[in-house]
């Protein structure tokens, strides 16, 4: 009696002691193939087939290798990352600069166009001031003609100038202002040499 009891505690504990070491070893699957020749994975032991144990857990070094290639990824994500979020900017500051070159280039000329128009007209005026007053005999009323006729001309200019305020939003940057006014300037430089003949 006293030889079974002794018998059925030590099997009790060798079960227990392979089951928390089965329990512990929770890095340990289970592969077997089935019939059909398909392969399974299991975290139990399978029963009726053979099987073979594979141990999931990694050594330091290769643990040590795997946090490095992490590291090293996440590094490569941050670069990639600042990377867009720059070639995004200097995209819509290159789109905004064109807009805003478009806008003013077009408005200049407009303006130019129209100058033109107002120094024409301002000097037909000052021609009919010579008519209706003489210089000589009536040269008080010739003066303040002339000088009525300029006066308009001057408003005249610069309100059209102030047109150019259209092109430029309250958040425009300075810089991009200067680039973009720099750049007509020498477009302008450019096309006033082709029309003189210069090259």
């Amino acid at each position: 009696m006293h030889k079974i009891i002794t018998a059925a505690l030590l099997s009790l504990a060798v079960s227990v002691s392979a089951g928390a070491a089965e329990k512990s070893s929770g890095n340990i699957v289970y592969r077997w193939v089935d019939e059909n020749g398909s392969v399974h994975y299991s975290p139990t032991k399978p029963w009726g087939v053979k099987y073979e144990s594979v141990n999931t857990n990694y050594s330091a070094h290769q643990r040590e290798m795997i946090d490095e290639s992490n590291k090293a990824k996440e590094t490569h994500d941050r670069l990639m990352n600042k990377e867009q979020i720059k070639n995004d900017e200097e995209k819509a500051w290159k789109e905004r600069q064109e807009r805003l070159q478009l806008c003013i280039d077009t408005t200049y000329d407009k303006m130019s166009y129209q100058k033109r128009r107002i120094e024409d007209d301002s000097v037909k005026q000052k021609l009919d001031c010579e008519y209706t007053f003489s210089r000589a005999k009536q040269k008080s009323k010739y003066d303040d003609c002339i000088l009525k006729i300029e006066s308009e001309r001057i408003e005249k200019v610069s309100q059209l100038e102030q047109s150019i305020n259209q092109c430029i939003d309250a958040d425009t940057p300075k810089k991009m202002i200067q680039e973009v006014m720099e750049k007509h300037r020498e477009n302008e430089e450019r096309k006033n040499a082709i029309a003189n003949g210069q090259h």
